[in-house]
């Protein structure tokens, strides 16, 4: 911890120098700061050299000292070294931010800095730093720093894939298109730029497209479940449900215990015209006990259409015990409770919904409007 007993602050004034080339700022020390028998000089290029550390070397200080020697900023690299030896927290965002791109590139030209001046970075802080301007809608700042990345050659195919992301983000689909489809073509094995393809194929309607693009992801990450029933989904509207149906039969290989993959296996055999299929993967379904929440919710559609009350009061209280927030199994149980008589148990699980979770409740509506009567919905308030 800073004993500041020891530390004494001394000013220097400021000043701007003129050259014959352009005026500039001087390259000069406008705080002296002593503590005990060291002395650090605080210049107005410090806080560049924080963050060139911070985003581009993920710390490495020696790294970049080396990169950076006989550099106009390679004192306050070793300044910033010496500071680090001795305080914690000195390499952090709060010791420069924030440094937006014309203020990097303001840096640049100062310290007479090209972005290739750092041929060892990771550039790593910078691709965080991209994804948060990118989440606060400054597209054109983001791709100005990712401009910057390609021109530093920095691991091509994941600055194309970052391009290509943030451009679908500003509803560019056809340059986030290009840009994915470029980042592939450097490193095919880049897992989420077919994830984003596939989704912006089948948003756009394109689903043999789109399929396309989730069979290779699912070839590279078959733990990714979740776009076997996304490539089900594209494949169906394509018209190909044979493939569709092989998808669902190498998760429920895959997954045994996915109560979903049964519950979609036989909407689709029924879809396809294969009532006994149908009826046999229901049978599963109602023999079956969820080991998964989120199966909860199908699972007691299914039991629902057999009156199966009881199971699925039985299943949702459990997985409450162990994770009581969960709103959709208060909805299952605002069902069970009023098929079996319980109104006013269900009207106080409603009242928490008003209180609390009211956008879930009319999110989730239509479940009272299926399985519930109008009598019913009339006795718990809900109409």
């Amino acid at each position: 911890m800073l004993d500041v007993r020891k530390v004494t602050l001394i000013v220097i004034k400021r000043g701007i120098f003129s050259t014959k080339d352009s005026e500039k700022r001087c390259h000069m020390e406008i705080i002296r700061l002593k503590y005990g028998e060291n002395t650090f000089a605080i210049t107005e290029t410090l806080p560049f050299s924080i963050a060139i550390l911070d985003q581009i070397y993920d710390g490495d200080i020696y790294l970049a000292i080396d990169d950076l020697k006989g550099s106009k900023i390679e004192g306050d690299l070793i300044c910033t070294k010496n500071l680090a030896n001795l305080f914690d927290d000195i390499i952090t965002p709060e010791n420069y931010a924030p440094i937006e791109v014309e203020e990097f590139k303001e840096y640049l030209r100062e310290t007479d800095l090209t972005i290739k001046s750092f041929p060892r970075g990771t550039f790593s802080g910078f691709q965080d730093k991209v994804l948060a301007i990118a989440d606060r809608g400054d597209y054109e700042s983001a791709q100005q720093f990712l401009d910057m990345l390609l021109e530093a050659s920095v691991d091509k195919a994941t600055v194309c894939e970052l391009k290509g992301t943030v451009f679908l983000e500003s509803g560019n689909e056809d340059e986030g298109i290009n840009w994915l489809q470029r980042a592939l073509k450097i490193d095919p094995s880049l897992v989420t730029a077919y994830s984003f393809l596939g989704q912006t194929f089948y948003n756009r309607g394109e689903f043999n497209e789109a399929a396309a693009y989730w069979e290779k992801e699912i070839a590279l990450s078959p733990d990714h479940l979740v776009t076997y029933f996304m490539l089900t989904d594209a494949y169906i509207n394509a018209g190909r449900m044979e493939e569709a149906l092989n998808v669902l039969k190498s998760l429920s290989e895959r997954d045994p215990d996915s109560i979903l993959t049964k519950v979609e296996m036989a909407e689709l055999y029924g879809k396809m015209g294969n009532s006994e299929m149908r009826k046999k993967m229901e049978e599963e379904v109602l023999s079956a006990r969820p080991v998964y929440i989120n199966d909860m919710e199908p699972w007691a559609k299914v039991q629902f259409k057999h009156s199966n009350f009881d199971v699925v009061e039985e299943s949702a209280k459990k997985f409450l015990n162990d994770d009581p927030d969960r709103p959709e199994l208060k909805m299952l149980l605002v069902v069970t409770f009023m098929k079996k008589g319980k109104c006013s148990e269900a009207k106080r699980l409603l009242e928490g919904f008003e209180s609390e979770q009211v956008w879930y409740y009319y999110g989730k509506k239509e479940l009272f409007d299926e399985y519930l009567t109008e009598e019913e919905r009339r006795r718990c308030g809900i109409i």
